[in-house]
C-alpha cells in the first residue's frame, strides 16, 4: 500500500502544480496579494449560494483537495505528527501560493492557506480513525515498519 500511495501521492502533487499555475484558464497578467484573514471565505459564503460552481471551486475544491496531504503519515513515520507535518505543509502551501504572486500565475490568499490545511487535517483525521479501527489492516500497514519504504524497493 504505502508503495501505491507513494506514486500516487507524487503523480497528484505533480497534477495539482500544474493546475494551481497553469489550468483553469490561468494566464500570466499580474500577481495579487490578500493578507487579510478570512476575507475570501466572508465573500464566497455571502454572496454565493453554497452549490453555485464559484463556492464549491473556490471554498470546497481548497479543502477537498488536499485531503490526500493527511495521510502523508504512510509514508514517512516522522509525519505521523500532527505538528510536524500542519508545519511542513503550511511552509509548502505558502510557497506555492507566493509562487503563483511573484509569477503573477493566481493570488495568493492567506485563505487558501487555511482551506487548504484544513483539507490536510481533515485527512490526517480519516488516517486516524481508520487506523484505529483498523479498516483495510491499515493499523498492521503502518506498524510493519517504515524502515522498508524506499521508491528503489520491490518486493516481490
Amino acid at each position: 500500500m504505502k508503495r501505491y500511495y507513494a506514486v500516487l501521492i507524487c503523480v497528484y502533487t505533480i497534477f495539482l502544480v500544474y493546475m494551481m499555475f497553469y489550468g483553469c484558464g490561468r494566464h500570466p497578467e499580474y500577481g495579487f496579494l490578500q493578507l487579510n484573514p478570512f476575507q475570501s471565505i466572508k465573500y464566497f459564503l455571502s454572496y454565493h449560494q453554497f452549490f453555485s460552481q464559484t463556492f464549491m471551486v473556490n471554498i470546497l475544491g481548497n479543502i477537498i483537495v488536499f485531503i490526500p496531504y493527511g495521510w502523508l503519515g504512510i509514508l514517512d513515520k516522522r509525519l505521523n505528527n500532527l505538528p510536524l507535518l500542519s508545519f511542513l505543509f503550511i511552509f509548502w502551501i505558502c510557497a506555492i501560493e507566493l509562487t503563483q504572486y511573484y509569477t503573477a500565475r493566481g493570488t495568493a490568499d492567506i485563505d487558501d492557506v487555511f482551506l487548504n490545511t484544513f483539507g490536510m487535517l481533515i485527512g490526517y483525521i480519516i488516517l486516524k480513525i481508520v487506523t484505529m479501527l483498523n479498516i483495510a489492516n491499515i493499523r498492521l500497514e503502518l506498524e510493519s515498519g517504515y524502515d522498508n519504504v524506499s521508491p528503489y524497493s520491490y518486493n516481490r
